[in-house]
């Protein structure tokens, strides 16, 4: 991993700026070249556990390693036949290099993209998830998003994220995008130790069908994210397996600026820098939304002996308000407690390609 170099040197490895549509990395949200000056993620791998990776987008080529795929398919991940391109659209939110004409960034544009293909389709399978999690962990990642989740608390799955986190490996997890309904929980999300991610919108507020628990660790941009398509094009996205990978990708951010620290530090930092940490962590929230700036310049502490997600939430008995004086898109809201539903495969995605997503 590389360690912080000269201001004047990184200058020269910018990516271009974002374009309008891409508002988590303006300088109202996120400041993505005022972060692009501390780290762009280079030296980081970051594994996809998806639908696979289109390695041909424009946004993408040079940013995908070769990893593998437990469809049944004999390719190696760089792949992805799904309708909506969901793995590629889940790549470009994280290292996205800009240059193509579309000018899709990543927010850790000099990331490495490992790509673990486990499904096609809107149906998943827990040993695949399981599968891909060990893939990931055993080949090269220090870093694993997870965007499809499952209703089914398959042992494999657990067996596969204590390998990863024993592996000092961070692992991320879409929430689900059932809040509004049954709310069951979801896996990996609900695992302890998993970063589980709901959603948020340009102004800050949180998007109500992010499903919430005890578990819930951070929040982050999933609403209208303007990132990589199907066949090379562009869309907007919603739901939080687009939330998620922005989480992975200031994972990355800070696993390249701070290659001495463990996961367990990079988490903490996450958590503790999260826009409402002040106040603690509620259900509906976790530690709150992200801040990628914060995590990157908070100083330095004490090695963390345990992560910070690794028990749940006690108390998700909501307040009677939020505090007052602050910005809407920082007020934490303590919800909902789990609901148990029928078990089923999904992906934490709501999404029209081409438009922009109400759903």
């Amino acid at each position: 991993m590389q360690l912080l170099i000269g201001l004047a040197a990184l200058a020269l490895a910018i990516p271009p700026t974002p374009p309008n549509q891409q508002w988590a990395l303006d300088a109202r949200h996120f400041d993505a070249a005022r972060l692009w000056s501390l780290s762009t993620g280079r030296d980081v791998t970051v594994a996809v556990v998806d639908t696979g990776v289109d390695a041909h987008h424009p946004d993408l080529a040079g940013r995908v390693r070769a990893g593998a795929d437990f469809t049944g398919d004999a390719s190696d991940g760089r792949v992805d036949r799904s309708s909506n391109g969901h793995g590629t659209s889940v790549a470009g939110i994280i290292a996205g290099s800009g240059t193509g004409p579309d000018h899709i960034n990543g927010l850790a544009p000099d990331a490495t993209i490992l790509p673990v293909r486990i499904s096609d389709t809107l149906a998943g399978d827990p040993a695949a998830v399981a599968q891909g999690i060990y893939y990931a962990a055993t080949h090269g990642a220090t870093v694993i998003n997870v965007s499809i989740c499952t209703t089914v608390p398959d042992p494999q799955i657990r067996s596969a994220v204590d390998d990863a986190l024993r592996r000092d490996i961070v692992v991320i997890a879409a929430a689900g995008n059932d809040g509004l309904t049954a709310n069951p929980p979801q896996f990996p999300a609900a695992l302890p130790g998993v970063v589980a991610v709901a959603a948020s919108d340009t102004a800050g507020n949180r998007w109500p069908k992010s499903e919430s628990g005890p578990y819930l660790g951070l929040t982050a941009p999933g609403v209208d994210i303007y990132t990589a398509g199907i066949q090379g094009s562009h869309q907007q996205s919603t739901g939080t397996s687009f939330a998620a990978p922005h989480v992975a990708a200031t994972a990355a951010l800070l696993r390249s600026r701070y290659p001495q620290e463990n996961a367990s530090q990079i988490i903490g930092r996450l958590t503790a820098t999260a826009r409402h940490a002040d106040t603690g962590r509620s259900a509906q929230w976790g530690f709150g939304i992200i801040d990628p700036y914060r995590a990157l310049t908070a100083p330095p502490g004490s090695p963390t002996a345990s992560n910070p997600l690794l028990q749940p939430l006690a108390d998700t008995k909501p307040p009677a308000s939020g505090p007052a004086g602050r910005p809407a898109w920082i007020w934490p809201t303590v919800g909902a407690a789990i609901a148990v539903a029928a078990a089923s495969t999904v992906f934490a995605v709501r999404r029209r390609r081409g438009a922009r997503s109400k759903r």
